[in-house]
């Protein structure tokens, strides 16, 4: 069962809502999907929504075209926009949505934005999540600040009040506007120059501010806020101060519609001149996107801040391939961009039995050794730290009356530094069941495109196993998915099955197996298991469900030794090593083995 152990400790007031604070202890689901997608860029379905934005690129190669990053800033806006600080109403909460076809939410870039953004939400990212990652990722990929993130926004059911302002409308109503939206006129000034370091007006969105194409009125012509497009710099304010600014929203003729005029200049240019050096900018607009990224409908508890952790357990799971029981899991670790890990370095993962004479280590633990290794994806977020990712898989033989209770790291760099142990805070990695097992080798997809409307339409049986031992009583999926919304304006797929016994599948490791089929048109379908067991409710919560099957990639098994464990009341390291013992003989072949690797003989760390 996964469950978070996260409290929170300290509420801090934002907006109309309030964010928590909490030490991380895995397992953790929200804070997982949230950390991993922003500092790897991508979710279950593997599609990278920072790699959109990357290198600050345009949508299209027309001379001057609007950046990305600045279409995706201005729709965080426009749909934080309908916040109204007198009843907590509002804020940002995907309304945007349903609210495309206003007036004030006129652009191309607000069609391709929401397409953009309708593939990566899941169970624990909302669409309201996506908009707020999506600013922070544009702001690091055009050499912005590094935006403070917090999840846990809510998406809404429907459109928000009118709030954008507009550039036909006078100074007091984009100074009530921004009020409304929890901004004073000095943050009004600062938020609008901020969201105006880059991007363009285009000639087919606002066709009295950009004089249309006179060869072909229907293709876009850019005038640009200032004269560094693809930077993320104080241009915008020192062009205006000095009088040589391009920008339309200040230098067209109809000075109705020169909004930016009117807000830069609203307090004699005081703000605007105190934006004029990349220091005060960058610190200003850090400010600014922040509030604007927090400010939330009343009632949403936003989480503590999203840092990256610098050793992540990305996965754990106990499943079958082929004919054998399996533990895998995914051990994540961050070192400095440019630096290579060195060969010799030994990443070893040991663990305890459930069951049996060596029951939570006493006596003996196990230990795996020769992991796969890969470079792990890494998003603008990691590498504006400086840093880069290495990830290793260790997938392990299990034998059902033992299994496995908890587990944890240690990683020896081979030199004269001491080996580093993770022991998620003191305790281990503790698996908090074995009832019941996901199994999504066994699983199958169909895909087929969709002909009712946009996406694919997937055929999915799941699979899923329970220790035979055990007749359930209950034994249920609940399958989600909430990619596509935007294009259909309906309620996230959200749908309960029961699995029942399916006999064409043989017992495996001390598990029968059940299953239940189910179709969806999403991207991102994530599945939650539910088995009642003798009055009991086991769980295993946020499973990946699209790539099942054949598409479901299997790790070579890893080295396999035990080591003793002495007594605790006489000692808590070993004097000498002992002799490891080779239990790699009675694995499954499947998948080809490593090359034992010899186990470093303390046990420091074991913490039994």
């Amino acid at each position: 069962m996964r469950t978070t152990t996260r409290t929170c400790s300290t509420i801090l007031l934002v907006a109309a809502g309030c964010i928590q604070v909490s030490a991380y202890q895995w397992p953790s689901p929200q804070y997982d999907a949230l950390e991993g997608f922003l500092y790897e860029g991508q979710g279950f379905n593997l599609l990278n929504l920072a790699s959109v934005v990357t290198s600050c690129r345009a949508r299209s190669n027309a001379p001057n075209a609007s950046t990305i990053a600045a279409e995706w800033v201005r729709f965080a806006y426009h749909d934080m926009s309908t916040h109204n600080i007198t009843d907590g109403t509002g804020g940002l909460d995907a309304s945007i949505f349903f609210e495309l076809d206003r007036p004030e939410n006129v652009g191309t870039g607000m069609k391709f934005t929401a397409t953009d953004f309708d593939i990566t939400s899941t169970k624990y990212i909302s669409l309201a999540d996506t908009i707020a990652i999506g600013t922070v990722f544009s702001i690091a990929a055009c050499g912005g600040p590094i935006i403070p993130f917090r999840g846990g926004r809510k998406d809404a059911t429907g459109p928000g009040r009118p709030g954008v302002p507009e550039p036909q409308q006078d100074l007091k109503s984009h100074t009530e506007n921004f009020r409304l939206q929890g901004f004073t006129p000095t943050e009004m000034i600062s938020l609008v120059a901020c969201g105006h370091t880059f991007g363009a007006v285009r000639s087919t969105d606002f066709p009295n501010i950009v004089a249309v194409n006179a060869t072909d009125p229907n293709q876009a012509l850019f005038n640009t806020f200032d004269s560094t497009t693809t930077a993320f710099d104080h241009a915008i304010a020192s062009e205006y101060l000095t009088g040589t600014t391009k920008n339309p929203l200040v230098t067209v003729k109809n000075v109705t519609l020169a909004s930016d005029l009117r807000i830069f200049n609203s307090d004699g240019n005081v703000t605007m001149r105190s934006l004029d050096s990349p220091e005060a900018f960058a610190k200003t607009c850090s400010s600014m996107f922040e509030r604007m990224l927090n400010t939330v409908p009343a009632g949403v508890e936003l989480t503590e801040e999203i840092t990256l952790l610098p050793a992540k357990v990305s996965e754990a799971y106990i499943t079958v391939q082929g004919s054998q029981l399996v533990f895998n899991t995914l051990f994540r670790l961050s070192r400095p961009a440019g630096s290579a890990a060195p060969e010799s370095k030994m990443v070893r993962m040991f663990w305890c039995d459930r069951r049996g004479a060596f029951k939570d280590c006493t006596g003996q633990a196990n230990v795996a050794s020769s992991p796969f290794r890969d470079i792990h994806p890494r998003s603008l977020m990691t590498e504006a730290q400086g840093l880069t990712f290495a990830s290793y898989q260790f997938s392990v033989a299990l034998v059902a009356n033992q299994s496995v209770s908890k587990f944890w790291f240690e990683v020896d760099e081979q030199n004269s530094t001491s080996p580093v142990v993770y022991k998620n805070g003191g305790d281990g990695y503790v698996i908090q069941q074995d009832e019941v097992i996901y199994a999504p080798q066994l699983s199958n997809s169909s895909t087929l495109f969709n002909k009712n409307g946009p996406g694919l339409h997937s055929i999915v049986t799941i699979v899923a196993g329970i220790r035979s031992i055990n007749k359930p009583s209950q034994f249920t999926l609940t399958a989600f998915d909430r990619t596509l919304f935007a294009r259909s304006l309906q309620d996230p797929f959200n749908i309960t099955r029961n699995l029942t016994l399916n006999s064409s599948y043989p017992a495996v490791g001390g598990y029968s197996f059940y299953s239940a089929t189910l179709e969806t048109n999403g991207t991102a379908l994530s599945v939650d298991l539910s088995a009642v067991i003798d009055g009991v409710t086991y769980t295993e919560d946020y499973m990946q469900a699209l790539f099942v099957g054949d598409q479901f990639s299997v790790a070579p098994l890893s080295s396999l030794t035990t080591i003793t464990v002495p007594d605790p009341s006489t000692s808590t390291t070993l004097t000498s090593p002992p002799t490891p013992k080779d239990t790699s003989a009675a694995r499954s072949l499947r998948r080809p083995l490593f090359i034992m690797s010899l186990c470093v003989c303390t046990i420091a760390g074991l913490g039994i």
